[in-house]
């Protein structure tokens, strides 16, 4: 392949949206040998440039491409895991996305990239960060440890994150780890921690102290968010204390529109459909 060709598809990959998107699949329906000698160091990093691109819809097509690239030609494979340093973080996360579906570096290297898109606000990113993670961690036990670091750790969507992350996972301490976080500050985590408990495996009695702490968050927790999910979550707990019969009953009764339908949900589940509506 000439240097010709080499600087028509960098300049192309630099382009608009459909130069970019024709260079790519240019470079992916080559035969293996002709790719590998086309794409040298220079043109493997303008291939993985298209990552950082902030069209959502364009990154992932392009991270589509770049991972089955990756498999097949080593230049772009050094390019990716270099762009794991990249000091755009746009193009950090886009290079630990990518190099996740290729396998083509450890989980322990792209850690920091998913910890970082966790942190967001952008919600699609912190998603496909979350479920990479979780893909992660059921490969390298390393890597579910660092997700339970998360979970107490800041920015607090870090820690929510990390909380749906485990549920995912099914880790087995998954309710040791929720009712812990039950305390959290931030609503949002504490709503998180809710969903895990609900999630939990049930060993040696873990629901049962699950639904006490829960039951506690339907009269007192400060969010009324959080006293709804409570109440729901009590429901599918499918645990029927005392404590948490009468937490349901107060709520039944409360102001709260909303906490109220969510109180007698949760006693119709758990006296199997024989409260009234």
């Amino acid at each position: 392949m000439s240097a010709a060709a080499r600087a028509r598809l960098a300049a192309a990959l630099a382009g608009e949206a459909v130069a970019r998107a024709g260079a790519l699949d240019e470079i992916d329906s080559l035969p293996p040998a002709d790719a590998l000698d086309l794409v040298d160091d220079a043109l493997a990093a303008a291939v993985v440039e298209t990552l950082a691109n902030p069209v959502r819809a364009e990154q992932r097509r392009a991270a589509e491409t770049v991972a089955s690239l990756a498999a097949t030609i080593p230049a772009i494979a050094r390019a990716l895991e270099a762009a794991l340093d990249d000091p755009r973080q746009r193009l950090r996360w886009g290079a630990a996305f990518t190099a996740g579906r290729a396998r083509a570096s450890s989980p322990g290297r792209l850690w920091p990239a998913v910890r970082e898109a966790m942190s967001l606000e952008d919600g699609d990113q912190r998603w496909a960060a979350a479920e990479l993670a979780t893909r992660l961690a059921s490969a390298d036990g390393a890597i579910a440890d660092r997700l339970r670091e998360a979970v107490f750790a800041d920015p607090p969507v870090l820690r929510r994150m990390a909380l749906y992350g485990l549920r995912d996972l099914a880790a087995p301490d998954l309710g040791d780890t929720a009712r812990r976080a039950l305390d959290d500050g931030d609503s949002s985590v504490r709503l998180a921690a809710l969903a895990g408990l609900v999630a939990a495996p049930d060993r040696d009695g873990d629901r049962e102290r699950s639904a006490r702490l829960v039951a506690a968050r339907v009269a007192a927790d400060p969010d009324p968010g959080v006293r709804r999910a409570a109440a729901a979550a009590l429901g599918r707990l499918g645990v029927a204390l005392p404590e948490v019969t009468a937490a349901l009953l107060a709520a039944s009764g409360s102001p709260d529109a909303a906490l109220a339908r969510a109180a007698v949900g949760a006693r119709r589940q758990l006296d199997g459909g024989t409260v009234p509506r």
